[in-house]
């Protein structure tokens, strides 16, 4: 089963296993929730299709980008990197054994700032 891992500065924050469909946006309605002023509430979604998967945008502000292009709608598969915001959101077909080195990114009380515990 394929995963989206995703990114934030070249730190692993999360990782999600690819479903029928996942939502994507800075709504807590989302599945994956990007908390990020340049992410658009209803940002995208991947979808399963016959062919695999293939991300979709839902007419976002800033777009939705698969391997550095602007598209609105692209499959994907592994080694895709998709990039909404300032966040990345890497296609692999199974996650790496050393997820336990995770980061984990907080949101600082200054806009845009982010830190971890490390």
């Amino acid at each position: 089963m394929p995963y989206i891992l995703h990114e934030l500065r070249g730190s692993n924050i999360s990782h999600y296993e690819l479903a029928e469909q996942i939502t994507i946006g800075r709504s807590t309605s989302n599945q994956v929730v990007i908390d990020d002023a340049t992410v658009s509430a209803q940002h995208a979604i991947i979808e399963k299709t016959d062919d695999g998967y293939q991300i979709r945008d839902l007419d976002s502000t800033n777009g939705v980008y698969v391997n550095g292009k602007r598209l609105t709608i692209s499959p994907i598969q592994a080694a895709d990197n998709i990039v909404i915001g300032t966040h990345n959101l890497r296609v692999v077909d199974a996650l790496p054994n050393e997820l336990e080195k995770t980061v984990r990114i907080k949101k600082s009380w200054i806009p845009g700032i982010y830190y971890t515990d490390r």
